[in-house]
């Protein structure tokens, strides 16, 4: 029954995870291609999900915490979720895919502290300790990234078997149809998931409000805030700008693009799995942290070199060494910092101004820069309208890679190491 129980977990992971692999590595490069999306209204279609990460985790949360079952919430909402990736496919102007997005995003974002409310329900029921708890999380978790890459790969394989489309004739988006098939297999699995009830104990809604404490009673964690809101408008770039600088920078075939980006999550598994722990154990957290930051800049100079291809291919894997490390060293700083009756508050806090706020405007920002630095021409099959023509890639990842440098050498100096938790511990 265990085996069971972390099979049907991990498979809700995995589907989670594919739904949203399935567009984010590609849509921006299908939008610019396609639909001839300016930088702007691509960075507004991406930024609809981190606005809606501000706006609905706590208004889900409070609906699993007091009135319906969290399996049941994850399953009607992903069957909400599914209609809307279908209806988004469907659409062959920008606006309408913004309009369903936004349906799209609310129900899903929510969901994402759901599935880890799941998990760690169900592995408190069982008699592990609390490292245990913690490392069988985290091989659960993993299921999600793994179902990322497979997203990625079924959706190569798909454009690679079907024709191209000719020029002028609209088809369905492929990676919205994928999304929505997985968001119908997400439904299926989340009603075969064991009863996580609501806990109807009196809880304060505002509880969230304690967290703010930590900025007047920790030293150092109002700077750690704002140099973690910097770092997360710059991680954008990864997602809105590299699928578009693949085609049309690299000039590398659309059908492959998807695949390519999912270097980083092979990375991410392997430093997940193996390197953050030995890190965290031998280098402590500060330095875990700058590595971490410094793995982006790193990157973002390849790609504004723009040469060598398999060079540049190579470094999406610092996206995935960056994402472990900097994520994780901030979720344990996070849990070391905040008191115990805050903990949960704090680390929704973080969320809120890093994926939340941080991604919603570093999705805005670099949808502008990119228009910034592009040569609009006119669009010779619609007279009067202008599309995109040559695009300054270089000095576009310029940017976050100089910001990146800066905020890894803020943290460097600024960053005050928390002694350990009680009663928890790191392995490796």
């Amino acid at each position: 029954m265990k085996w069971r129980l972390y099979i049907t977990l991990g498979a809700m992971m995995f589907f989670q995870y594919a739904v949203w692999g399935a567009w984010t590595p590609l849509l921006s490069a299908t939008l610019g291609g396609r639909l001839h999306a300016t930088g702007t209204q691509v960075g507004a279609v991406y930024g609809v999900l981190w606005l809606a990460c501000i706006i609905t985790p706590f208004i889900g949360g409070q609906l699993v915490d007091r009135y319906i079952s969290s399996q049941v919430f994850l399953g009607i909402a992903a069957a909400i979720c599914s209609g809307a990736a279908w209806m988004m496919s469907q659409q062959s102007e920008v606006s309408g895919i913004i309009n369903w997005m936004w349906v799209w995003a609310l129900f899903f974002a929510p969901t994402l502290g759901i599935t880890n409310s799941i998990v760690f329900h169900h592995l408190s029921k069982e008699e592990l300790n609390e490292e245990k708890r913690e490392r069988y999380f985290s091989v659960i978790r993993t299921a999600g990234t793994v179902g990322w890459i497979v997203a990625s790969i079924v959706l190569t394989i798909y454009l690679k078997s079907t024709p191209k489309p000719a020029d002028g004739v609209f088809t369905a988006i492929p990676e919205l149809q994928l999304t929505a098939i997985f968001g119908v297999i997400l439904t299926i699995v989340a009603f075969l998931v064991p009863n996580t009830p609501p806990n109807r104990e009196s809880k304060d809604p505002w509880a969230f409000t304690k967290a703010f404490s930590l900025f007047k009673t920790v030293p150092g964690f109002a700077v750690f805030m704002l140099i973690s809101f910097v770092v997360c408008t710059e991680f954008q770039f990864y997602y809105v700008t590299t699928g578009p600088f693949m085609e049309q920078g690299l000039k590398i075939d659309h059908n492959n693009i998807s695949m390519f980006k999912s270097i980083a999550q092979y990375a991410e598994i392997i430093c997940l799995g193996v390197f953050t722990p030995l890190s965290l154990r031998y280098l402590g957290l500060k330095k875990t942290l700058v590595i971490g930051t410094l793995a982006w800049p790193a990157r973002y100079v390849f790609f504004a070199l723009q040469k060598p291809v398999w060079l540049i291919l190579a470094s999406m894997s610092f996206h995935g060494i960056g994402f472990a490390f900097v994520f994780v060293t901030s979720y344990i700083y996070i849990d070391r910092v905040a008191p115990k009756d805050i903990r949960a508050s704090a680390q929704s806090l973080y969320t809120l101004v890093t994926l939340g706020v941080g991604n919603f405007i570093g999705t805005l920002f670099c949808g502008r820069l990119q228009d910034y630095y592009t040569t609009f021409i006119p669009d010779p099959n619609n007279p009067g309208k202008m599309i995109a023509g040559e695009i300054n890639w270089t000095g576009i990842f310029t940017v976050p890679a100089a910001l990146t440098i800066v905020c890894a050498f803020a943290f460097m100096f600024t960053f005050k190491e928390p002694p350990p938790t009680e009663n928890k511990t790191i392995s490796a």
